[in-house]
């Protein structure tokens, strides 16, 4: 009888603690209820809630499919098997990012010291604006062998 009484005081310890934890959490989440901040919104949310007075939640759609007409000024170079990929020409404006797809960490380091990236882990992406023209040639400092050039024209 004496073993049953501890193992009924083990189960009862346990569910006390578990209702503890669940009224903790519950707290969390009903003060988090309770806050100002605004609830997020999908940034392509559709509909407006900017009249006075509408309280109609926004409608939402699926990401709009990339054109001319919204792309942001920039450009992308890939780093993949140990080269770095196209393209090779960009604006003077234009944000450049690396984004690096190896298993290996690299930079992108101009030859005239004009950008660094540092290194770039696997899966890691570093961006830079060019706010000058000109031809810019650059390598991996890791892995020397790594070169390429970028054109910017004004």
């Amino acid at each position: 009888m004496g073993a049953n009484n501890t193992l009924n005081r083990i189960v009862g310890w346990v569910l006390i603690s578990a209702a503890g934890v669940f009224v903790l959490l519950l707290a969390g989440v009903a003060s988090d209820a309770l806050t100002d901040d605004p609830p997020a919104v999908s940034p392509y949310a559709t509909g407006s809630n900017d009249e006075p007075g509408d309280t109609s939640p926004p409608t939402t759609s699926a990401s709009p499919e990339p054109d001319d007409t919204t792309a942001v000024n920039g450009t992308a170079i890939t780093i993949s098997d140990f080269a770095f990929g196209d393209p090779t020409s960009a604006v003077v404006g234009d944000e450049v990012t690396v984004t690096n797809t190896d298993g290996t960490s690299h930079t992108w380091t101009s030859r005239d010291e004009v950008f660094d990236s540092g290194s770039i882990a696997s899966g890691s992406s570093f961006s830079f604006v060019f706010d000058t023209p000109g031809d810019y040639d650059f390598f991996c400092s890791i892995h020397p062998s790594m070169t390429g050039a970028i054109s910017v024209t004004g």
